[in-house]
């Protein structure tokens, strides 16, 4: 099992949208980071924490957004990282 996935694996996932899931992904890595600034912190959340803030925000069926994700073979348990993160 994969536990770390790059951002970047994300920019040809939708669900309402091109890019969708993308810009959230980008969007939380940076209130992560700056929640976390200062701290010793360093918070991400999974895949599958991914669909769930999707699901809260856009007001759309967890369960609908976990097949997208299913179905382009994302890990569900792996942490969405920046891409260079992982260099």
């Amino acid at each position: 099992m994969q536990d770390k996935i790059g951002v970047g694996a994300l920019k040809d996932i939708e669900v309402l949208y091109e890019g969708d899931i993308y810009d959230l992904a980008c969007l939380l890595l940076k209130v992560h980071d700056a929640k976390d600034r200062g701290t010793n912190c360093r918070s991400r959340h999974t895949v599958n924490g991914l669909a769930m803030a999707y699901s809260l925000l856009a007001d759309v069926e967890r369960d609908r957004i976990l097949e997208v994700f299913k179905g382009h073979g994302l890990p569900l348990g792996a942490t969405v990282e920046y891409d260079e993160d992982l260099e």
